[in-house]
């Protein structure tokens, strides 16, 4: 029962109006559940993370999206090639080899456009969306969430209460700052510097729009992503205190790390550099716990590992997805204890043990994928499979069993950080 005093009531109140909230309100209101998304910005905004999976497909489907990723102008992704810093030859990983017809593609999106269609589509839903308004704290009554306090441009205030609060907040993670609940990642210290381009080179055919990943010797990596435009994002991944060994500057970094990457260095030699460079000094993080009694975090506000499989943007709306359906059934039972609304996590997380399994296979000096390989050709299909997304409820347990024998498995996310 809410003994607070509200001017308003909702069934859900999603804090950020990015992939992730979109898709909790886009699924919740047409059954009948009164949503209102939060957001800070105003649309269009800028945001790195451009590269999909086609595993997207299916929840793109569910969404409504579909026609609209159709004859958008996004670049269509049909692979991922990992090459070396010498040379950019490499056969690449097909994501049609596991997949057939249209779900074997995805695309390469522009985010402002992209977060701006997805929030566009809650809209078109039915759900209530604010800009320029900021959540200034979650509010609980004992141990339950029962509504948020906002914020608006005009600096008003207001307390609006909800039966369930989701924390869509990414990197702001609102729920993990203000519960204590952040932390790192044991073992994935990890920065990140990154801009963009236009007129660089893209490959010809059906291989224009894939990733390239850049494998530096160091054991960090450039990706190069085809954007719309002609345009292309180029950004770095490694060991802070590699990457800023001569200084604090991203400048320094990132054209030392240019000069030694031959070939990305002549795929960018016509082209125009025309951003800022970005940066992130350490990416990954997790909250301790994901679900409480009255509150659920999906996409990043839940957790990031690392970007090398471009797993972010699938995991944000896989989430929002899992979660809008224990949401859904938590409210029509009355019941929005943890443990109905987290029934999602277990089965999502086990999916993201296996991507923290191939990340920090990536990253081990001793390991190599080429190798693995020839000694394990028959887990090339489970390979792509990760590399598409296809990992939540499915057992991987033979692929982590033949990682573990090249790689040493590090300890669980579950058992150390997640719930």
């Amino acid at each position: 029962m809410i003994m607070q005093k509200f001017r308003s009531e909702y069934d859900v109140v999603v804090i950020g109006g990015g992939p992730a909230g979109a898709a909790v309100a886009t699924l919740l209101e047409p059954q009948g559940h009164r949503c209102l998304v939060i957001e800070s910005s105003t649309f269009p905004r800028y945001h790195v993370g451009e590269s999909l999976i086609p595993h997207t497909y299916g929840t793109f489907e569910r969404l409504g999206l579909l026609p609209r990723m159709r004859e958008s102008h996004f670049p269509v992704k049909h692979c991922v090639r990992f090459v070396s810093s010498t040379t950019a030859e490499a056969a690449p990983f097909y994501f049609s080899e596991t997949i057939e017809g249209e779900r074997s593609h995805t695309w390469q999106v522009e985010r402002s456009e992209f977060d701006e269609i997805c929030l566009d589509n809650a809209r078109a839903a039915g759900a209530e969306v604010r800009m320029q308004t900021q959540v200034r704290r979650v509010l609980f009554e004992g141990e339950r969430a029962v509504g948020v306090r906002i914020e608006n441009a005009d600096s008003e205030t207001e307390d609006v209460a909800a039966r369930v609060v989701v924390d869509a907040s990414g990197r702001a993670t609102v729920l993990g700052k203000q519960l204590g609940l952040k932390t790192d990642v044991p073992g994935l210290d990890k920065a990140s510097i990154w801009t963009y381009y236009r007129g660089g080179h893209r490959n010809p055919g059906i291989d224009a729009g894939e990733t390239t990943i850049f494998v530096l010797p160091d054991g960090g990596w450039f990706w190069y992503i085809p954007l719309p435009n002609n345009e292309v994002s180029v950004g770095i991944v490694a060991a802070p205190e590699y990457l800023f060994s001569e200084g604090p500057k991203f400048e320094t970094a990132f054209a030392r790390e240019l000069e030694l990457c031959i070939p990305l260095r002549d795929w960018l030699s016509s082209a125009e550099q025309i951003d800022e460079l970005h940066g992130i000094r350490k990416l990954a993080y997790l909250n301790r716990q994901v679900v409480g009694d009255g509150w659920v975090m999906v996409g990043d506000a839940a957790g990031f590992l690392d970007p090398i499989y471009s797993s972010g943007l699938y995991l944000a709306l896989a989430s929002g997805e899992l979660a809008a359906g224990c949401i859904d059934d938590a409210l029509k039972a009355d019941d929005v204890s943890a443990k109905r609304l987290g029934a999602f996590v277990d089965p999502l997380w086990r999916g993201v043990e296996v991507i923290h399994r191939l990340i920090r296979a990536f990253y081990d000096p001793a390991f190599s994928f080429g190798e693995f390989a020839k000694r394990y050709p028959e887990q090339k299909a489970a390979i792509i499979d990760c590399l598409i997304g296809d990992v939540v409820g499915k057992n991987m347990s033979s692929l982590l069993d033949a990682l573990a024998e090249m790689s040493p498995p590090p300890p669980p996310l579950h058992e150390s950080s997640i719930l």
